[in-house]
């Protein structure tokens, strides 16, 4: 995502200066060599500057923006890396989805904290698949901050006529559509890799099931932690969880165990990131910390961590009594 929103921000005509880490050498020995990233597939611009850690000092300290496309475990260290390398009026863009599963903060929350600065904070969610950014597919994205002139100046520096940004102040609610929609996601996925143990070739009516009910249980916990229900209404919930169901990482996990994969076997199958795996057991204990019934949240939690069955999970979901809708 770093490369894809990188490509997306020179497409807006601006200068930016990709920081690579140590995990990053591939990425950074494909562009010396002039070859296309290698996870994207495209190129990134010819004249981008990529800084090694080394060098990220001479990146920071004029920063008008960082934007931040670390995993959640190297969102903390990588903030802290920066922070005092970059000029007090900074503003950092946070594209990292996912809960702190000790602290259960967020990601703009981490960040926001670190900083000691909320207002210079601004998570930058959507359906957003990498590639298609990269590749210049319309793509439409929401930035939110607790400072509406902070998320309007990240949505111009992104904005181009194929990449169309709206501004929000409710940042609870888009982070919760963000992250919750991954937990979603793969209980989609593990309905259609349940289909053959129904005889049939797809299980549409429960993945709209699920699908509809996660929605649902995205605008309880958004109210629960004083955001807004009807954000999950929009590019942060709804979009977010179509994109993720039609192409994503967390749908194609939850196929694999709904075929009979264990989890860890699913994941060492795809070889990368899973966030709904981690967000999964961060999202039921923020259901259980507040006391929301969340039973999708709940049932994938059960699968991917404590070896409840697929189908188990899918008919434990449809088995309930009869209760009113919302």
């Amino acid at each position: 995502m770093g490369g894809a929103l990188t490509v997306q921000l020179a497409r807006a005509g601006r200068v930016p200066t990709l920081l690579a880490t140590e995990y990053d050498s591939p990425v950074v020995e494909a562009y010396v060599k002039g070859e296309p990233h290698p996870a994207l597939g495209v190129h990134l611009p010819d004249d981008l500057a990529i800084a090694d850690p080394a060098s990220w000092m001479d990146a920071a300290q004029n920063a008008e923006a960082i934007v931040l496309a670390v995993s959640t475990a190297g969102l903390v260290p990588t903030v802290r890396t920066l922070a005092p390398l970059a000029p007090e009026t900074c503003l950092w863009a946070v594209a990292t989805k996912g809960w702190d599963e000790d602290t259960l903060r967020s990601a703009a929350g981490v960040v926001a904290d670190e900083l000691a600065a909320p207002d210079r904070v601004v998570a930058v969610v959507g359906p957003s698949l990498a590639h298609e950014i990269a590749t210049g597919v319309p793509t439409a994205v929401a930035c939110a901050s607790t400072s509406l002139a902070s998320a309007r100046t990240v949505a111009e520096m992104f904005d181009s006529p194929r990449f169309r940004t709206y501004v929000t102040g409710d940042v609870v609610g888009v982070e919760v559509g963000a992250v919750l929609k991954n937990v979603v996601a793969i209980g989609c996925g593990m309905c259609d890799g349940l289909a053959g143990a129904f005889g049939v070739e797809a299980m549409t009516n429960a993945k709209a099931f699920v699908f509809s009910r996660g929605l649902v249980e995205m605008s309880r916990l958004a109210r629960a932690l004083g955001g807004k229900a009807e954000t999950v209404l929009g590019l942060a919930g709804a979009g977010d969880l179509f994109v993720t169901v039609l192409g994503g990482r967390n749908a194609r996990f939850g196929r694999l165990v709904g075929e009979g994969r264990t989890p860890e076997e699913a994941l060492a199958e795809m070889n990368t990131t899973v966030e709904g795996y981690a967000n999964a057991r961060a999202a039921a204990a923020l259901a259980e910390k507040h006391g929301l019934d969340l039973p999708v949240v709940e049932v994938v939690a059960k699968v991917v961590h404590y070896g409840l069955p697929a189908q188990e999970a899918i008919e434990r979901l449809v088995g309930g009594s009869v209760e009113d809708e919302f």
